[in-house]
Formats: structure tokens, sequence, C-alpha cells
């Protein structure tokens, strides 16, 4: 980071706390049925310099899977069995959080990824069809193709989440 500059200067539509980004309805259906959303960060695509755009996707995968890691350590050395399975499942949700959001479909951060590296002409046309994306996944929810897709991945998680608090594969 540059000298004098600050995270809401690269930035500028980030929110210092994290509550602005929970949405009411995807933090209760994540509750009730381990499926969920947030409220996405506005992006100003088109002012947006595609290499900020890029730093500012992996931050997020990069953060979610570092807390997985944070979570499954301190769930290898809690005492207590409620504490073991909160972090457990926290450590679970971050890893699978980093994994999807490398899913290159619109709004995931896999989508900003490979629009940092698009050229101009189809860096328009992406963010022009960027909204049909979420629409494309709520298709393949509903369709249950996507859970489908996710099992290997799950399984793969679970194995990752179990090495680093177990120290087994």
């Amino acid at each position: 980071m540059e000298r004098g500059s600050s995270p809401n200067r690269l930035f500028p539509l980030l929110k210092k706390s994290p509550i602005g980004y929970v949405d009411p309805i995807g933090l209760l259906t994540f509750l009730f049925f381990d499926f969920g959303w947030t409220r996405a960060p506005l992006i100003d695509y088109l002012k947006l310099r595609k290499r900020k755009l890029l730093l500012f996707s992996i931050y997020g995968i990069v953060a979610s899977f570092l807390l997985g890691v944070i979570y499954g350590i301190l769930g290898r050395f809690s005492n207590s069995p409620i504490l073991f399975n909160l972090f457990y499942t926290a450590s679970k949700w971050s890893f699978t959080l980093s994994i999807v959001s490398l899913i290159p479909l619109p709004p995931l951060d896999g989508s900003r990824i490979v629009l940092a590296f698009l050229p101009d002409k189809s860096y328009e046309w992406y963010i022009k069809f960027n909204f049909y994306g979420i629409l494309f996944m709520l298709g393949l929810l509903v369709l249950w193709i996507l859970p489908m897709i996710m099992h290997p991945l799950v399984i793969f998680i679970t194995n990752v989440t179990n090495f680093i608090i177990f120290g087994n594969w």
C-alpha cells in the first residue's frame, strides 16, 4: 500500500464495518438452510482499474481462507466441545466461502478475477451481462445441479478442515 493511502482511498465504496454487508434475509437463510448471501460492495467497474479489481477480488478469497485456518487452529486447541463445534463449523464455512468464491460466475469474486484479465472490448460486454450470473446460479440451485457440483468440493473442504483440526487427512 502506498504511503499515506488508506483502504478507503483504494476502495472508496468499501465499508468500514462488516455489518453494512449483512443482508437480513440472506443471514436467515444461511442460519436455517446453510445457504445465504451478503450485500455485495458497490463497484464502479468502468472507473476501477483492472489491477485494483484483481486485488479487491483476491482479498476476499485470501481473507476467507486465512479465517478458515485461524478458526481451525482455535478449534484444535479448544477444550470445550461447544467451542470446538463453533470453530469447526466456522472453519468449514470459511473454506467453503473461499473456494466457492473462485467460481467465475458473477457476482462471485472469481468473475472479477476473470474480468481483470479481459481485454477492454470483452470487459464492457462482461459488465453488461453481469446481472445474469446470479440468475444462472439460482437456476442451478433450483434444478439441484449446484449441489451436485458442490458435493466433491464439500468432501474436499471437510478433509482440509479435518486436516487442520485433527492433523490427519
